[in-house]
């Protein structure tokens, strides 16, 4: 089956990861577009490459991401105030990035954007000279963390440069306070930091961040994503891992194209975006969901479009991604389709996340036997829910399919670990300092 190479830039991508942190916290979520907005106007004063411009606007987008994987929500007003959040989040942020080959500098500098300069002698930063762009970053977030937003903006300026001016040498880097100084006398700046359309400035630098993606980076900014959405619960940590890594195999055994596969695998670790916008208390309950909860959960889906649909290039993989909770017979959701009207890959997706999902441990039960996901997959067919013709070449292929749906998974469950270690420190942390 043929599937031709789609066009997708990265500055789409990132405004949608953006739009996705907004569903969970839109005050962290200004913050970071002022931060874009003041590092960018200092990059720029200090003469900076319009390349170094933009990888600095792309790490002031994305600098606090690390705290949308905070254990606890209760802890995310806190996040920038308490020494362990700074540090762990920090950390969280440049794991979750660092594996995304087009975001390499821009994960060390969000790992290093709570470093103090200490004339030069900050732990991390040392034999970079006068210049260390994660500086920039931690200068532009102290500069919008001094304003009163219920207070008039330009009133405020002289306490503001006078602390950054106090800050010079131990806290920043005197070459980045002075270019700060040179912006903060033009009254524009200001105007459009304090502007509720301080988004719409920030938009339109990063559209010329004009990063065609591969699909191997697609693939791998996708698996971003899914870590953001599934790395908040130890019982979903691989979920879209192993969604992705079953409709792989699945797309093989339908002869997809190579770029049809890539298609597939993006379209799974993308699948559950929207469950971001869903109460992690209604998401990780251990009971039943009352009516009004499931009804809440049943948006997921529907922001799953919303999201990903306004991405130029990513219709088709929207398309199958979005549609997986829909049913043969028309009684699924939220669009009530029905078998004619899905196309294969959104009946592969369908059939991959149920498979994955019965054989998780989740926190009602623990993962399913292979008797009971054949009976459960089979009655699923019987009730038309799942696509009769796609289950019957994952049961002839199930020990194929769950090799590469433990091999996705088990992928995902290493970094996992890894940033689940960062988490529980931090946490420990925090809990110690309050």
């Amino acid at each position: 089956m043929l599937y031709t190479t789609q066009k997708v830039l990265l500055s789409d991508m990132i405004l949608c990861l953006s739009k996705v942190m907004e569903w969970i916290s839109p005050a962290i979520v200004s913050h970071q577009m002022r931060v874009a907005f003041i590092a960018r106007n200092i990059a720029a004063e200090l003469g900076l490459s319009i390349e170094q411009q933009n990888q600095l606007a792309l790490a002031g987008v994305l600098h606090d991401i690390g705290a949308f994987s905070l254990k606890d929500d209760s802890s995310l007003p806190d996040y920038e105030t308490s020494p362990d959040l700074v540090t762990g989040h920090s950390e969280l942020g440049y794991l979750l990035m660092r594996d995304f080959r087009p975001f390499r500098q821009v994960g060390e500098l969000i790992r290093h954007h709570h470093t103090p300069w200490e004339h030069g002698r900050a732990r991390g930063l040392q034999g970079d000279g006068e210049f260390h762009p994660a500086q920039i970053i931690y200068l532009a977030g102290k500069i919008d963390g001094l304003i009163d937003r219920n207070e008039e903006i330009l009133g405020q300026i002289p306490a503001i440069c006078r602390y950054i001016r106090e800050g010079a040498g131990e806290l920043f880097v005197p070459s980045y306070v002075d270019a700060f100084l040179a912006v903060a006398e033009r009254e524009y700046f200001w105007f459009t930091l304090d502007a509720p359309t301080i988004t719409q400035a920030v938009v339109k630098d990063l559209r010329f961040v004009n990063i065609e993606l591969d699909y191997d980076n697609m693939i791998n900014l996708s698996k971003v994503f899914s870590h953001l959405i599934d790395f908040r619960c130890r019982y979903t940590a691989t979920h879209s891992s192993g969604v992705a890594g079953t409709a792989e195999a699945l797309a093989r055994l339908y002869s997809f194209s190579e770029s049809g596969v890539h298609m597939m695998k993006v379209a799974g670790y993308l699948h559950d975006i929207g469950k971001l916008t869903i109460p992690q208390e209604i998401l990780h309950k251990p009971d039943r969901l009352s009516p009004e909860e499931f009804n809440r959960v049943k948006k997921h889906p529907f922001w799953t479009y919303q999201v990903l649909s306004n991405i130029q290039g990513m219709e088709e993989i929207s398309t199958w991604a979005s549609f997986h909770h829909e049913r043969i017979d028309s009684r699924g959701y939220p669009f009530h389709y029905n078998g004619g009207e899905l196309p294969l890959g959104s009946r592969i997706i369908a059939v991959a996340d149920v498979f994955t999902a019965l054989t998780e441990d989740r926190p009602y039960r623990k993962g399913m036997t292979r008797k009971s996901v054949r009976a459960i997959l089979q009655e699923m067919v019987d009730d038309r829910a799942l696509d009769s013709g796609v289950v019957a070449s994952l049961l002839r292929n199930i020990d194929q399919i769950d090799e590469c749906r433990v091999t996705s998974q088990d992928e995902s469950a290493r970094l996992y670990a890894e940033f689940n270690r960062a988490a529980s420190y931090q946490n420990a942390g925090y809990r110690n300092a309050v």
